[in-house]
């Protein structure tokens, strides 16, 4: 997702066609300064298999870090290492991709002996370093109370992100491939005078473009905004009353197609629409502070009332690659200059900032203590200023990237990440926090609140099956009469595995328990309408506990539980 922030469309002449191609190592270098790394991925593979130089298998961990495979990373940053162990930057680079892979132990051995290595390390920096290692280890073994769940409809095997609610719409930017009428052949190389409007060369995949679903449809569509950019467009940002929407854009500016003979960085910008009486988006205008040849700006936010527009940049005088920025409205309407959020950033990059309903904001960045990549913080606001950042832990952070955290209500939202197990490259995803409330002898369960999750103590199943115990009928008569009380309450009854056995089985499995429950209470007087039944198999974990994860069985049992949430009344 960090490869999104300079977007780096590039303009390059070749003086001498001939020379190229000739060498597959030079090839290779010009696709590298091109920022074509799946080309020059394939390249350097290559020129590595005839001759195994440190020059090229550098080149390889440089663009396996920038495609974020972390695997392949960990792999040539290893061997990075063994041709030269004297480097600290290697051995940083090999403690990174360990972190990012979840070895926690070897990332912080590794990290202490670049410590030993580096002589301009800061101190503040290294504690950082260590930091990071003890505090995702600490993380992962406490999970924060959070629902986290890959929204599958919504994600490709391509980079989707930046979701954000939009009336009865989910509206959200992707790479994935556009359909455009009849394919024709397209001839632009990289030799070209522009950059190639189809296919982003960092990536290999489509350009960002942003995309709508109806959420009862489920249909997904291009959003209506005409951009008049063929290069990436998104994420957006809508106002409170969804009349204005302001977008990240990438254009190539009519003063680049005189620059001749070099490479050019194009920079992002920020534009914004609004919305005419026949709910069509007009003609976008650039934000007041586009400087397209000098810096980026992007990942706007627009505050609730519209007068507070923030963004991330990497202008002059920042603090570090990408800052936080806010601008206010001037009593003209006009935007006042930007002020740095100091109390925020970091030497790092910072992106993707949100507000909740109470004004506090959220970020993402790679400059705090973290569990690895983009970390999402939370910083409560104070008299108009933030307060200390506040890692939100896992599982809505883990060791790769997590970003673009937007809250929907006090306990939902969505977020974006590339973390293992998803569709494709980036992900969005939906998180909800659960306040549990454990039924025991209560028999006057109080169902006041939609959304509160209530854990039924000993339901438990004989193996590999679904009928209900005598044991449990006593706590799901709790439920029965708790629903009786509160004859207009609607319940979803979810039953949950751990992740032992094969994923399918189990979600079946749950599934028949689910409606074992549901039709004993049934049997006992409530309207089935009333009640859905959900067998979530182990797809809502409540720890670490996944696939080949070690756990004890304590912590297996965590996730073997039958819940029931109150979805109306």
């Amino acid at each position: 997702m960090k490869r999104y922030i300079q977007i780096l469309l590039l303009i390059y002449v070749i003086q001498c066609p001939k020379v190229y191609g000739q060498y597959v190592l030079k090839e290779a270098d010009a696709q590298f300064e091109l920022f074509n790394y799946y080309k020059a991925i394939d390249l350097y593979q290559q020129a590595f298999k005839k001759k195994k130089t440190l020059y090229t298998a550098e080149k390889l961990v440089a663009c396996y870090s920038q495609v974020h495979d972390y695997p392949q990373l960990e792999t040539w940053s290893a061997k990075v290492l063994q041709m030269d162990t004297l480097k600290a930057e290697s051995r940083l680079s090999y403690a990174m991709a360990l972190q990012n892979n979840s070895k926690y132990t070897e990332a912080k051995l590794q990290y202490q002996k670049y410590g030993s290595q580096s002589k301009g390390l800061k101190s503040n920096e290294f504690d950082r370093l260590l930091k990071n290692c003890d505090s995702a280890t600490h993380w992962l073994k406490k999970p924060e109370k959070i629902l986290v769940r890959n929204e599958e409809k919504l994600n490709t095997v391509q980079s989707d992100w930046g979701a954000k609610p939009f009336k009865n719409l989910i509206v959200f930017s992707s790479d994935r491939a556009v359909r455009q009428g009849i394919a024709r052949p397209f001839f632009k190389f990289d030799r070209a005078k522009l950059p190639d409007s189809k296919t982003y060369g960092w990536t290999g995949n489509s350009y960002l473009k942003i995309y709508q679903q109806d959420t009862l449809s489920g249909s997904t569509e291009l959003f209506p905004l005409n951009t008049g950019s063929n290069y990436h467009i998104g994420p957006a940002s809508f106002s409170a009353d969804g009349k204005e929407v302001y977008f990240t854009i990438t254009r190539i500016p009519d003063q680049s197609g005189s620059v001749k003979a070099k490479i050019r960085t194009i920079n992002m910008e920020i534009y914004s629409s609004k919305m005419d009486e026949q709910y069509n988006w007009i003609k976008p205008v650039p934000f007041k502070y586009n400087k397209v040849m000098e810096y980026s700006v992007g990942d706007p936010f627009i505050s609730k009332d519209g007068n507070t527009l923030y963004f991330v940049s990497n202008m002059p005088n920042g603090i570090g690659g990408t800052d936080l920025y806010l601008c206010r409205k001037t009593s003209g309407g006009e935007w006042d200059v930007p002020v740095n959020l100091k109390e925020l950033n970091t030497e790092g990059n910072e992106r993707t900032p949100a507000l909740d309903d109470e004004g506090n904001i959220y970020f993402s960045s790679d400059g705090l203590v973290g569990m690895g990549g983009l970390d999402i913080y939370k910083a409560i606001m104070a008299q108009g200023k933030p307060l200390v950042p506040v890692n939100l832990g896992y599982p809505v952070n883990s060791p790769q990237d997590d970003f673009a955290y937007v809250p929907t209500t006090e306990l939902t939202g969505y977020f974006s990440s590339n973390r293992p197990g998803g569709l494709g490259s980036d992900d969005i995803y939906s998180f909800r926090k659960i306040e549990i409330q454990t039924v025991k002898k209560d028999p006057d369960l109080k169902l006041a609140e939609i959304g509160k999750v209530f854990k039924l103590e000993n339901i438990y199943y004989n193996f590999n099956q679904w009928e209900i115990r005598a044991d449990a009928k006593a706590e799901l008569d709790k439920v029965v009469r708790a629903l009786k009380a509160n004859p207009s309450v609607w319940i979803e009854l979810a039953s949950h595995t751990d992740s032992r056995g094969d994923d399918g089985y189990n979600k079946i499995l749950s599934q028949k328990r689910a409606d074992a429950a549901l039709e004993y209470m049934v049997g006992r007087g409530i309207d089935k309408f009333r009640i859905r039944a959900r067998g979530y198999g182990e797809s809502r974990l409540l720890n670490k506990c996944s696939n080949a994860v070690p756990c004890s069985e304590a912590d297996h049992q965590i996730n073997r539980r039958t819940e029931f949430t109150v979805v109306k009344r």
